[in-house]
């Protein structure tokens, strides 16, 4: 019988993470998809202008942005962390 080595272990670790973040991506990115929040936000916020609102959730290695304002159509942006909110 073949013992299990100390490094087998820790692929079988990362490997189940990454499975793991790529189905909690996939559920928060089909949500988006309907018009739906995410459920796995780390963070929420709301950003009130004078024309309308952002939601903003931020996930892990993602971001999502859901417009409501006048000045931009309304629409629903879902990237990496690093997109930066709409202006106009």
């Amino acid at each position: 019988m073949k013992k299990v080595q100390k490094g087998d272990i820790i692929k079988i670790a990362i490997l189940a993470i990454i499975i793991i973040w790529i189905i909690i991506f996939f559920i928060d990115y089909f949500r988006a998809r309907q018009s739906k929040t995410p459920i796995f936000c780390l963070h929420e916020e709301t950003k009130e202008y004078d024309d309308g609102t952002v939601y903003v959730c931020t996930g892990l290695g993602y971001k999502m942005y859901k417009y409501d304002r006048s000045s931009i159509e309304a629409s629903i942006e879902f990237g990496p962390f690093f997109i930066k909110e709409r202006t106009e």
